[in-house]
Order: structure tokens, then sequence, then C-alpha cells
């Protein structure tokens, strides 16, 4: 019996990222083994981190995706790990999660073909958080219900294809993946014995106002009703162009720093729309640099819409920017691509 254990990170503070390894390593065997996947942590912190892992944690497996400027696409890279797996259990932990020192062993003794197994979190204040003591020490603020640790059989979920990759950032990913299994007869439990996890307090990780980073003002939401509808089509395998768990080159995001050409828009309704048409009837093959500004009302326009004149519709930059990060996650997501925008300068940089 073997399990294969996958954690996603992106700049997750290091003193977080020390107390979850410390938990999980010592649990860690020949049958027992553990991939971290950092996708797209800044540049400095990826060195650092991989610098800790060698020094600290050697037989952990690490995966370096060069994704900055992209949104966070987890299930990506739990798929990366979930395609080829051939352990017979797998589970996906979160990186902020203090494990009990039996956490695996009872986990395992739990596994089983037909049953997920989910572990709920016992979350901590901040304070109590930041503290360092024996597992069983820690004052546990409240038990959460169900959450995205789970022990499953890894057939089970290759069988589906694993993760939905139409979920970027957080939300509805793991709720799905239970339902889809329980629709090939694999039910999900959730244990209640006792406390397994530790959830440590830290601040929500929402982008700052000042951030260029890709934020889509809803996206949330969305993978809400894509979720919603999901349920009620009884959607069992999913990613079914075959295009999923790919791992990232690093050479392409090389290429991508010189792009081809520079295409220049303004944020008019036609040059827009005109741009999402193409980039999704002809996807671009060869790197470009795609810039979008905000147009600026110059006297020639309010003297024509004085006079009652036809002006070119305008859109909202916020609106550009959502319109475009949905143009990415449904067509472009397994592309190299770095996104940017700047609200202050209301500038889109896209190189894709």
């Amino acid at each position: 019996m073997s399990l294969s254990i996958v954690i996603v990170n992106r700049n997750r503070a290091f003193e977080i990222v020390q107390k979850t390894l410390d938990s999980i390593y010592p649990q860690l065997n020949d049958s027992i083994m553990l991939t971290i996947v950092d996708y797209g942590s800044d540049i400095d912190y990826q060195h650092k981190f991989k610098a800790l892992l060698e020094e600290s944690f050697p037989k952990i497996y690490f995966i370096l995706c060069p994704m900055q400027g992209q949104l966070f696409h987890k299930t990506r890279a739990i798929n990366m790990v979930l395609r080829d797996c051939t352990a017979t259990f797998f589970m996906v932990l979160d990186m902020d999660c203090i494990a009990h020192p039996e956490f695996i062993e009872k986990a395992l003794i739990l596994a089983s073909e037909n049953e997920v197994i989910n572990f709920p979190y016992g979350f901590l204040k901040e304070e109590e958080s930041k503290s360092l003591k024996a597992f069983s020490d820690y004052q546990v603020d409240f038990i959460g219900g169900l959450t995205g640790t789970a022990i499953f059989n890894t057939a089970k979920l290759q069988t589906i294809n694993g993760f939905d990759e139409f979920y970027h950032n957080w939300g509805a990913e793991d709720a799905d993946m239970f339902d889809r299994l329980e629709r090939i007869g694999v039910q999900t439990n959730l244990y209640k014995e006792d406390v397994l996890l530790l959830h440590q307090w830290h601040a929500k990780g929402y982008r700052d106002k000042k951030s260029k980073q890709p934020f889509h003002s809803y996206l949330e939401k969305v993978n809400h009703e894509y979720y919603t509808l999901s349920r009620k089509r009884n959607i069992t395998k999913v990613n079914l162009d075959d295009q999923w768990g790919l791992t990232c080159d690093p050479a392409a995001y090389t290429r991508l720093k010189e792009p081809t050409e520079i295409w220049e828009f303004e944020n008019y309704q036609q040059e827009i729309t005109g741009l999402f048409a193409s980039l999704i009837v002809q996807p671009q093959e060869n790197p470009v640099e795609i810039r979008i500004t905000k147009v600026s009302k110059n006297s020639k326009d309010k003297i024509k819409k004085i006079l009652n004149k036809k002006t070119k519709s305008v859109l909202d930059m916020d609106l550009v920017n959502d319109r475009l990060l949905e143009t990415i996650i449904l067509h472009y997501r397994n592309r190299p691509y770095f996104y940017e925008y700047d609200k202050d300068l209301a500038v889109i940089k896209v190189l894709i």
C-alpha cells in the first residue's frame, strides 16, 4: 500500500510552511511520498523555498512552476502529480495545516477503494497559531466541516480525469470532485473521531489594491455557478480534451519574454471584441505582447457628443480585464502567459 501526497503552494509565509512540513515530514517513508508544486510564487521566494527543501527536507519532491503573472491554478498543479501517479492512494494537503503525528498512519488504515475519507480542520486563532507547541497542546477555536484534504483511491480519480481544470483560484473544486466520485459509486465520509489537522491562521490572500497581478473581480462566484450547473447535468468526467495535468515547460516561459509582435488596443468595444474573437478563433502560436490602454477622451469626441454625432462605444477597463481573463481560462489556460493590470494607469499588459 502506497500513498502520494501533494501540496500546492504560492507565496505562503515561511513560518507557516515550516510548521506544516515539520509535522508531515517525519511520517514519510519509501511508500509514502510528498510532492510540493510551487505554482508561481515570486522568483526570490522560489529560490529560497528550493534551498529550504534541499537543506531540511531532502525527501520531498519539488516541482517549480514559473507561473508568475498567472491566475492561481490549483487544480492543474494537483493534476500534474495525479496524472502519472502509481501510488495506491492519493491525498491533497494544504500548506497551512499542522498534521497529527499519526495522521498518515490513521488515514491509511481508513483508506479504501470505494470510499473517500475527508478530514476536517481544527482552526486556530492568530496568537495560538503563532505559538510552537506539541500538537495535542494547541487550543482549537472551532472545528470546520468538509475540507479539501481527503484520502482517495488514485485509480478512481484518474478514471474521471482528475480535478476539473476550469476552476482557478479557490472555490468549489474539491466539492466538485466529491460529487463526481459519488456518481461512480465512491462515497465521501467525514472523519469525526478526533482532529488530525490544525489549520494555521493567516491573513486572507486577497489581492492588494496596488497589485498588478491578475485578478478577476467575481471568479469565485463563477466557479460556484459552474459547479452548480455541473451538478444539475450530472457531469462525471472532465478535461475531455485529454489536456489535463500538463507540466510546465520552463523554456516556453523564457521564450515568452521575447514576443515576436506587439499589439496595441484601446478599450473601444469593437477593438476589444475583435481581439477576443481573434484569440479564440485563431489561437496565437508565437508569443505576442498585447497592450490595452484606456482611451483618452479628446476634444473631438466631446464636440461630436455635443453635436449628437456618432461616437465609438467604450468598455469599462475592469470589464475588459474580467473578459480577457475569462478568455484565457477557457482557451489559453495551459499555454504560457504573463498578465498584469495596472489600475492606476488603466493599462493591461499580456504576454501570451
